[in-house]
C-alpha cells in the first residue's frame, strides 16, 4: 500500500501544474519568514495586549513602544499583502519558463496583473497623479487563487510565438511583437478586476459566504465545531492566508457568552455552550497551529532525511512557535502537498475529540478567558482556563500524539524521496 502511495506521489509530482506551483511556493519562503518574524515581534512584543509585553512590562522600560509597535505592524501588512503578487509573478516565470518563454517578461507582466486584480479602486474613480491610494495590496490572499493566475499569464506567452516575448534582441533592439502577450494579459487584469467590482457591488460573494455559513449552523454545536475546524484547515491547506490571523474571542459569540456567564458567576462550571470554537478548535485543534504544523516541523527535526526540509524547520521554529506556520508551509512545501493533506486536515480533529472528551468527563476547565496576542499556541487553553494544569496537560498530550502521527507521513516523504534519487531526480524538491 505504501509503494502504491508513494508511485502515485511520483506521477503526482511530475505534473507540469505541481512542479510550478511547488516552485512557486518555495521562492515565497524568504519572504513569509521575514513577514511572519516581524508579526510575531509586532502582535506579541510591541503590543498593548501582546503576550510577552504583558509578561515582561516591555511597554514601561522600552522607549518609543507605541512608535516601534506601529512601524513593526505597517511593515508586516506591507510585506504580507505582496505575497499574493510575488505568487502571481514566480507563477508567471516559472509557467514561461517551463514551457521556454522568457521568464522575467512574464513574470512583470504577471506582477502588474495581480495589482490590477486587487485594484477594485481602477475602476471605481480618477487617478491623480503621484497618488496610488487606489492600488492596493489585497488584504487576505488565497496562494492558490493567485498561482493559478500566475499559471494563466504564463500560458499566455506560452501560446504567443517564441519572439513575441521577448523584449530586445540580442542586438538591443526593442521587439514589437511584445506587446501580443502582454496586452493580452493586462486585458485578463482588467476583465477580473470588472468581474470582482460587479460581484462586490451585487453582493455576490456576501451571499456565498453566508449560504457555506449556513452549512455549518446546525442544533448539534459539538458537530458544527468540527465541521468548521474542517473547513479551516482545508481553507489554509489552500492557502487562504485569513485562516493566520488573530483569532479574538469576540469573533465568537458562543464563546462570549461563556465569558459573561464566567464572569457573572465566578466560575466555569455550567456555562451555557460547552463546545464552542474557542474552547475546541482554538484552545486543542490548534494546538500546535494550524493544521498541527508545529508538530509537523518537530516531526522532519526528527525523522526527516531531507537537509533542505530541516533547515527550513529550523529557520521556522520562532514565528511557528507563536502560532504563525505561514513561512514552514511555503517552504517544505505543506500548501497544496497531497503527502500531508490527510494528517493536516484530521489532525486538529483528533485534538478537538480528545478535548471534547476531557471536557465531557470534566477532567479540565472550559477555555472562557481572553488570551493575549501573539501567545504561543501551545499555552492557549492553559491561559484560556485561567491557569488550569489540567489543560496545559491535555495541550501537552495532543501535541506528542500530533507529532506521533505526522511522523509516518515524514517516513513516507522520504521514501518518495529515495525514489526520486534512484530514478535521477532531485530529491530535494519535492
Amino acid at each position: 500500500m505504501i509503494k502504491y502511495l508513494v508511485q502515485k506521489f511520483l506521477w503526482f509530482r511530475e505534473r507540469g501544474f505541481v512542479q510550478i506551483t511547488q516552485k512557486t511556493l518555495v521562492s515565497l519562503f524568504p519572504f513569509l519568514l521575514f513577514s511572519a518574524i516581524v508579526r510575531v515581534i509586532s502582535q506579541s512584543f510591541f503590543s498593548d495586549r501582546g503576550y510577552i509585553n504583558m509578561l515582561f512590562s516591555v511597554s514601561d522600560w522600552f522607549p518609543r513602544f507605541q512608535l516601534t509597535g506601529q512601524v513593526l505592524s505597517n511593515l508586516s501588512n506591507f510585506t504580507s499583502g505582496l505575497a499574493g503578487p510575488l505568487a502571481t509573478y514566480f507563477a508567471g516565470k516559472y509557467t514561461a519558463g517551463h514551457y521556454g518563454r522568457s521568464t522575467g517578461t512574464a513574470g512583470v507582466t504577471a506582477l502588474m496583473v495581480s495589482f490590477l486584480v486587487s485594484s477594485q479602486g481602477l475602476l471605481m474613480g480618477p487617478l491623480r497623479d503621484g497618488q496610488l491610494t487606489h492600488i492596493n495590496l489585497p488584504a487576505t490572499t488565497n496562494i492558490f487563487l493567485a498561482i493559478f493566475l500566475g499559471y494563466l499569464i504564463g500560458q499566455i506567452f506560452r501560446l504567443s510565438k517564441a519572439s513575441d516575448d521577448q523584449i530586445v534582441n540580442k542586438d538591443f533592439i526593442y521587439q514589437p511583437k511584445t506587446v501580443r502577450p502582454i496586452f493580452l494579459s493586462l486585458l485578463l487584469g482588467v476583465s477580473l478586476n470588472g468581474l470582482l467590482v460587479l460581484g462586490n457591488q451585487y453582493r455576490v460573494f456576501q451571499t456565498i459566504g453566508q449560504f457555506f455559513s449556513s452549512l455549518t449552523a446546525t442544533s448539534h454545536h459539538l458537530l458544527s465545531t468540527f465541521v468548521m475546524g474542517l473547513l479551516n484547515s482545508l481553507s489554509a491547506w489552500v492557502g487562504n492566508s485569513q485562516v493566520f490571523a488573530l483569532n479574538s474571542i469576540a469573533d465568537d459569540s458562543f464563546a462570549l457568552e461563556n465569558l459573561t456567564y464566567a464572569v457573572t458567576n465566578h466560575t466555569t462550571t455550567g456555562i451555557p455552550y460547552l463546545y464552542t470554537l474557542t474552547n475546541l478548535y482554538r484552545s486543542y485543534g490548534m494546538v500546535a497551529g494550524v493544521g498541527a504544523v508545529l508538530a509537523l516541523l518537530v516531526a522532519i527535526l526528527l525523522v526527516s532525511r531531507s537537509q533542505k526540509d530541516k533547515k527550513v524547520s529550523f529557520l521556522s521554529i520562532f514565528p511557528s512557535l507563536f502560532n504563525n506556520g505561514a513561512p514552514f508551509m511555503v517552504g517544505i512545501p505543506v500548501l497544496l502537498n497531497l503527502l500531508y493533506v490527510i494528517p493536516f486536515l484530521l489532525v486538529p480533529l483528533v485534538n478537538m475529540g480528545i478535548a471534547a472528551l476531557a471536557l465531557c468527563f470534566k477532567l479540565m476547565p472550559a477555555a472562557v478567558y481572553p488570551v493575549p496576542d501573539g501567545t504561543p499556541s501551545i499555552l492557549y487553553a492553559f491561559i484560556g482556563t485561567g491557569g488550569s494544569l489540567r489543560a496545559l496537560a491535555v495541550s501537552l498530550l495532543c501535541f506528542a500524539l500530533d507529532v506521533a502521527l505526522y511522523i509516518p507521513f515524514v517516513r513516507m516523504g522520504n521514501q518518495v524521496r529515495k525514489d526520486l534519487l534512484e530514478e535521477g531526480g532531485s530529491h530535494e524538491n519535492l
